[in-house]
């Protein structure tokens, strides 16, 4: 006998098939930190697995996550006002060790680098190693040959990019590498590229944001925004005319 199933009804085989209440996972459940940027009204959202980097641009404080939880947490020298580091959400996409550098026509004009190609090594501002990130952003996480600048406060002192103070250890992190390798790569006579996960990257803009003693500290605003910012997704549009220039 045939028999006709309405658009509600399954037969035997289908139950049969459909996953238990055991096998059906949970929602992965929001870190103590994830938690905490929501009762603080911070619009960050981070992965619930896995590896993230934040950057607080007033804070002028890089952050590495795992699984929603801070594992490094380093100084950072963001853009100026003038030239604002963007808004944005992005990724890793390389390790470049021992980069060169050309820099852009308006920082010629300005008279603050000479018109040439700078080569490898400790007197190139974009430092012994630079983290790329998505394609054709040229927003870099670096090292830098002005390393003192770190001691200041203030740091909105760059054209856009984001120099590190802990770039050695943010790369180890990054490509899963001991200190050593790091500085062997960076110090050798090589200039070359190393791919990397692509770790999400999210350049925002907090104005409150917890600490890593539990505080929750307040931040100048130092692009008059007027209010805390969400990294944006479309980071073509948000990049502006900041930028690193050669790498």
């Amino acid at each position: 006998m045939l028999v006709l199933l309405g658009p509600g009804c399954s037969t035997d085989q289908e139950t049969a098939n459909l996953p238990s209440a055991a096998e059906v996972k949970a929602p992965p459940v929001a870190s103590p930190f994830q938690q905490e940027l929501d009762r603080l009204g911070v619009p960050l959202r981070l992965p619930a697995r896995g590896k993230a980097i934040v950057v607080n641009i007033p804070a002028f404080e890089l952050i590495a996550f795992r699984d929603g939880m801070p594992e490094l947490r380093s100084r950072v020298i963001v853009g100026s006002p003038r030239n604002p580091t963007p808004v944005v959400e992005t990724h890793v996409s390389a390790v470049r060790f021992r980069p060169r550098w050309r820099p852009t026509p308006s920082m010629i004009a300005s008279g603050e680098y000479a018109d040439k190609i700078w080569p490898p090594g400790r007197k190139n501002p974009l430092g012994l190693a630079a983290i790329r990130l998505g394609e054709g952003f040229l927003i870099y996480l670096h090292d830098t040959n002005r390393r003192s600048l770190f001691e200041r406060e203030a740091r909105a002192l760059s054209h856009g990019c984001i120099r590190v103070q802990r770039w050695d250890e943010l790369i180890g992190w990054v490509l899963d590498i001991d200190l050593d390798e790091v500085h062997r790569h960076a110090n050798g006579r090589r200039t070359f590229d190393v791919q990397a996960d692509p770790i999400p990257v999210y350049l925002g803009y907090f104005l409150r944001f917890p600490q890593g003693d539990g505080a929750v500290a307040e931040f100048a605003d130092v692009y008059r925004l007027g209010t805390s910012l969400g990294p944006q997704r479309d980071a073509t549009n948000a990049a502006s005319d900041a930028t690193c220039a050669g790498g």
